[in-house]
């Protein structure tokens, strides 16, 4: 199974009190914007391919079917991780915004 949807995602450990969360997430590298946009550009890419794929099939084209079956699975199942991690966001963001100062 490819996961390269969710490559370079890893577990931050808790911060000590005191310490700016924002600088611990973004130690490993990549700040969390950009794991999001290469996220969203590797299911865009996945569905491209799919799409073209499927269009070769249908064209008749010397494609193996199976191949692009695989790949319409492929771009289907990413973007549903997709829609669930934004889901996880906005709940997030909606139990921030809930907190009382």
């Amino acid at each position: 199974m490819d996961y390269s949807i969710i490559k370079g995602i890893e577990a931050i450990p808790e911060a000590p009190f005191g310490s700016s969360p924002v600088k611990k997430a973004t130690q490993g590298g990549q700040e969390f914007g950009d794991l999001l946009k290469n996220a969203v550009e590797a299911v865009n890419t996945m569905q491209h391919e799919a799409g073209r794929l499927e269009e070769a099939v249908a064209k008749g084209e010397n494609v193996n079917i199976h191949q692009a079956v695989i790949a319409g699975e492929k771009a289907g199942l990413s973007f549903q991780l997709l829609m669930q991690v934004r889901n996880k966001m906005v709940e997030a963001y909606q139990e921030v915004m809930r907190m009382q100062v």
